[in-house]
């Protein structure tokens, strides 16, 4: 009660604080509830916010990124080996000609996501909701693909082979390429 007492004393000063004040606690009020801004230049982590983020590229092969949020990130070109993917947020997520060798994606989203020429020999996407997905092209050799919703997924020149399917019992036979046979 004294400072504000003090500030409607000091004439034009106060007016000037009170208004810097306005717009500092609107600034915290618009900015509450929003989610925090994707940091391109932060190091793989979990739970690291990588949304919009472009890190074509980039190796980081074995990192830990469970539940990270990728969402319309480009990571083509990037090397992602034996990394862990799992949980992550990656609608819309491009890994076009990525290496993905050993990679985990179990329980990921990647709806919407180009893996376009990505070589995923050895990757696991148990339980993936991989919808819309296009993996044109892609090295999909011994992937486990148990559980994973694989609906309008395009698979044009991809080879299975040895993939294990969605339903965690067939494997697909050596030459398997565009469908699993």
């Amino acid at each position: 009660m004294r400072l504000a007492s003090a500030l409607m004393r000091c004439g034009n000063g106060a007016m000037k604080i009170r208004t810097v004040a306005s717009v500092l606690v609107l600034a915290v009020v618009v900015l509450a509830g929003k989610p925090a801004l994707a940091d391109c230049n932060d190091l793989p982590r979990a739970g690291v916010n990588w949304r919009s983020c472009n890190l074509s590229g980039s190796n980081f092969p074995g990192a830990e990124l469970p539940g990270a949020n990728l969402r319309n990130a480009s990571l083509s070109n990037s090397d992602f080996s034996d990394a862990d993917l799992s949980a992550v947020d990656g609608y819309r997520v491009r890994f076009v000609e990525a290496t993905l060798v050993g990679a985990s994606f179990d329980g990921a989203s990647l709806t919407d996501a180009r893996l376009d020429r990505a070589d995923l020999t050895g990757a696991s996407m148990r339980g993936v909701q991989a919808r819309n997905v296009s993996f044109l092209f892609a090295t999909l050799i011994d992937v486990d693909f148990s559980g994973a919703n694989l609906s309008r997924a395009d698979f044009t020149g991809a080879d299975l082979s040895g993939a294990i399917w969605t339903d965690g019992v067939k494997t697909c036979a050596q030459g398997s390429v565009g469908a699993c046979r």
